[in-house]
C-alpha cells in the first residue's frame, strides 16, 4: 500500500511539473508576441504623430546644440589664442592670429585712441601682442 501511494505522489508531482513547464512555455510565447505587438504599435504611433514639423524642430534643436558646443570649444581656444591690438580709425581693433598665421579681425572696440597716452598710441600703431582672453580683457580695461 505504501508503494502505491509513493508511486501516486510521484505521478502527481510529474504531472504538476509538466503543467508548470507547459505554462511557462506559453507565457514565454505570449511575452514574445506582446513585445512584437508593442513594437508594431510604437511604429504606428510614431508614424502617426511624428510629423515633418517635429523633425524640423529636432533639426533646429540639434543645430542650436552644435552651435553651443562650438562656442564652448571656441571659448576654450580663446584661453591660449594670440591677439594683436591695433589703432585704426581712432579706435582699438582686436585681431587674432589664425592657424595660417593671418590676422583676422576679432572685434572693434569703442575705446577711442584720442584720449590715450602717446606711448600707448605708438604701441597700438605697431601692434600689441596679447596671449589669452583674460590678458586681452585686462589690457582693454586698462585702456578704458
Amino acid at each position: 500500500m505504501w508503494k502505491k501511494m509513493i508511486i501516486m505522489i510521484g505521478l502527481i508531482a510529474i504531472i504538476l511539473l509538466g503543467i508548470v513547464l507547459f505554462n511557462m512555455a506559453r507565457n514565454r510565447e505570449n511575452i514574445e508576441e506582446n513585445t512584437h505587438n508593442m513594437i508594431e504599435n510604437q511604429t504606428e504611433v510614431s508614424s502617426k504623430y511624428v510629423t515633418d514639423d517635429c523633425l524640423n524642430e529636432w533639426t533646429d534643436y540639434s543645430l542650436t546644440v552644435q552651435e553651443e558646443l562650438q562656442e564652448a570649444s571656441q571659448n576654450l581656444n580663446d584661453e591660449n589664442r594670440h591677439y594683436i591690438l591695433r589703432a585704426k580709425d581712432n579706435l582699438i581693433h582686436v585681431y587674432y592670429i589664425n592657424e595660417k598665421e593671418e590676422e583676422v579681425l576679432y572685434r572693434v572696440t569703442e575705446i577711442s585712441t584720442k584720449y590715450l597716452a602717446k606711448e600707448d598710441v605708438k604701441e597700438l600703431e605697431t601692434g600689441i601682442d596679447v596671449y589669452g582672453v583674460q590678458e586681452l580683457n585686462q589690457l582693454l580695461e586698462d585702456f578704458e
